[in-house]
């Protein structure tokens, strides 16, 4: 099965500045126009807090357009998010789902509550939909770290029949796509986003829960990373006596976007997860490395378990000075640029890095403080999170705001040309 390219982002022009921007309300496109004034380029439109009530009503995307079992669905909303983010960005991404738990409430309380054929048919209504507006479609948020709240919330693991539901659901959604809405629709999924987390300290939930990580690359190790999916689908083939699964993952998987969550007491940087994805052979290149799969990614920092980190230093160790959530993004900015800018890198990884991404450019104030380039001022109106003006910038979002100002100008590969390194 040859590889379907999305074109869409794998394209030879600027560097992509992304970021994940969730959804608050009461306006859906909230927010859209200061997180473009910042010079993002893309944004991951991600139904997280839209819906974040304290009764715990419909959640999510899906929640949101299908509120009942025998209502129609309402895309009213959503369309007007979309509709602004084409005029705010060159790039929009949706999650048709995001979070495991990101299901309408009449369907169950996770992901795990449908079937695979019911996931695939929604994920194939939202493709169907908004295909030609969208850049990319990742099906889930952070998936490889389902199993961590899984754990937490059901005390279960992941094991391989769960995984399966998973990869069921992946392999049919982009099945069901390319057969209604063609190869060009379909080469715009991806699994989900990704998290890499390798010796952080901390998580800060949003139900208010301090979850300690676990150590060790979770793009390498955990349940749902890249390598488990190839491994799950591998599996499946097998007792199946079928050629299917792997190549649909592999296909799915020919674009990646994750970002780097380690604080700072980790001493590690989106560069570093890099190479080591480089070590662990995910890049393509047909001479060098033909096993590979990756042939776009996009890769960033996320703020959250820093900001976790400050928060308990500053009551625990007052006098402890440790780098801010700025200086992190700004040290992460810099090391990823280095990287690619490199002799020493390989072209065709160079290639491949088309992008970089801010997880929460845009959402509501954390119960550890700001995480988020740009925040709305809240309320609480009945049971409803409500996110009002005015917005402020953070100091996280005037960093990223002079980072994207010194390099969105520098076409990637006319800029490496100009330093000698192709």
């Amino acid at each position: 099965m040859d590889t379907n390219m999305n074109q869409d982002v794998h394209s030879e022009g600027d560097l992509i500045y992304a970021g994940d921007y969730e959804v608050v309300g009461p306006t859906p496109s909230f927010g859209q126009k200061e997180v473009a004034q910042l010079g993002a380029t893309m944004i991951f439109i991600h139904y997280h807090h839209r819906h974040e009530f304290l009764g715990g009503h419909n959640k999510g995307l899906w929640g949101t357009i299908c509120h009942t079992s025998d209502s129609p669905p309402d895309w009213d909303e959503l369309d007007k998010t979309v509709t602004s983010a084409q005029k705010h960005f060159p790039h929009v991404a949706l999650y048709p789902i995001g979070w495991a738990h990101m299901v309408p409430q009449h369907m169950g309380e996770t992901i795990l509550d449908v079937s695979p054929d019911v996931i695939s048919d929604w994920v194939c209504h939202v493709v169907g939909r908004y295909w030609k507006d969208i850049s990319l479609f990742p099906i889930y948020y952070e998936m490889n770290v389902f199993e961590l709240f899984y754990k937490i919330t059901h005390k279960q693991e992941y094991n391989f029949k769960i995984k399966t539901h998973i990869v069921e659901s992946l392999v049919l959604s982009y099945e069901k796509v390319l057969k209604a809405h063609g190869a060009e629709a379909a080469a715009k999924l991806t699994p989900g986003t990704f998290v890499e987390l390798t010796k952080s300290s901390f998580y800060w939930m949003s139900e208010g829960t301090l979850l300690e990580l676990p150590k060790g690359s979770m793009m390498l190790d955990a349940s749902l990373s890249p390598i488990d999916l190839i491994n799950v689908a591998t599996s499946l083939d097998e007792i199946n006596s079928t050629i299917r699964y792997l190549p649909i993952l592999r296909q799915l998987l020919h674009q990646v976007v994750f970002w780097n969550a380690d604080d700072s007491g980790a001493n590690n940087t989106v560069a570093d997860d890099i190479r080591r994805l480089v070590n662990a052979g995910f890049f393509y290149d047909e001479i060098k490395n033909p096993d590979g799969f990756v042939r776009t990614m996009i890769a960033g920092w996320d703020a959250q378990p820093q900001n976790t980190y400050e928060y308990i230093l500053n009551r625990m160790v007052p006098e402890m000075q440790i780098p801010s959530c700025g200086d992190c993004l700004q040290t992460n900015h810099n090391e990823f640029i280095k990287y690619i800018t490199a002799p020493e890198t390989p072209d065709y990884i160079k290639n491949a890095i088309v992008g970089f991404v801010l997880d929460d450019i845009f959402k509501c104030t954390k119960q550890t403080g700001i995480t988020s380039a740009i925040y709305p001022t809240e309320d609480i109106k009945k049971d409803l999170r409500v996110g009002k003006e005015p917005l402020y910038i953070s100091a996280i979002g005037q960093v990223y705001k002079d980072l994207i100002n010194k390099n969105l100008l520098l076409k990637h590969k006319n800029f490496l040309k100009q330093k000698n390194v192709i």
